[in-house]
C-alpha cells in the first residue's frame, strides 16, 4: 500500500511507498483517486494571457470581475466577457490597403500608426479591393501580425467567421480613400 499524501521533500528513491507528485488527484480515506469531472464557468475565451483580476460588486448587487489581459481588458458581467479594451488613437480618411495575388497578408498603410506588433485595429468605411477581399473583409478588427515600418504594418485577411481569405488578380484596390481606423492600447508582452 502506498502512504497517503504528496511528498515533496524526499526524492523519489528515498520515498519508497509513497507519492511523490501528482496532477489532478486527491487522497480519500488513504487512496488516492482522481478528481472529477469540471466544467468551464463562462464558455468564450479571453484574447491574450491573462495579467491581472478585480473584482467588485455595484451599488444594486451585480457582481463584475475585470480581466486584464496582455492583450486586451475584459469585464465580466454574469456569464459573458465584454471587451472595454480603451482606444489608443484614430485616424480618420488615412488607412489604405495593398494585396497580393494569392496571398492572404495585406499591407496597411496609416501615417505614425504607432502599434506594435500584435496590437488590435477596427477598420470602417472601406471599400472592396476589387476581388476576394471585399469592403465585409477589410471593414472589423483586426489583430497586426508584424509592424514593417513607421507608417505600414500587416494584417492577414479573414472573413467575419475568422477564416483567411487569399486576394486575386482584382484585388488591385486600395480599400477607398475614406477608411477609417481605431487602435486599442498597445498589447503588452506574452513573457516577462
Amino acid at each position: 500500500n502506498f502512504k497517503p499524501g504528496i511528498n515533496k521533500e524526499e526524492t523519489d528513491y528515498s520515498n519508497e511507498g509513497g507519492w511523490v507528485d501528482g496532477d489532478k488527484i486527491r487522497f480519500r480515506k488513504g487512496r488516492v483517486e482522481k478528481i472529477g469531472g469540471w466544467q468551464k464557468h463562462i464558455e468564450s475565451s479571453l484574447v491574450g494571457s491573462p495579467r491581472a483580476l478585480h473584482s467588485w460588486i455595484s451599488l444594486d448587487g451585480s457582481k463584475y470581475l475585470g480581466v486584464g489581459t496582455t492583450n486586451k481588458y475584459y469585464i465580466q458581467e454574469g456569464t459573458t466577457y465584454n471587451d472595454v479594451t480603451p482606444i489608443r488613437a484614430t485616424t480618420t480618411n488615412a488607412a489604405t490597403f495593398s494585396a497580393s495575388d494569392g496571398s492572404s497578408t495585406l499591407t496597411v498603410t496609416d501615417s505614425s500608426h504607432g502599434a506594435v506588433s500584435g496590437d488590435f485595429v477596427t477598420f470602417s468605411s472601406a471599400v472592396s479591393l476589387g476581388g476576394n477581399v471585399t469592403a465585409t473583409v477589410l471593414n472589423q478588427e483586426y489583430q497586426n501580425d508584424r509592424v514593417t515600418g513607421t507608417n505600414t504594418y500587416e494584417i492577414t485577411a479573414k472573413d467575419t467567421s475568422g477564416s483567411t481569405v487569399t486576394a486575386n488578380s482584382s484585388d488591385s484596390g486600395n480599400g477607398g480613400s475614406a477608411t477609417d481606423a481605431v487602435y486599442q492600447i498597445n498589447s503588452g508582452l506574452e513573457f516577462y
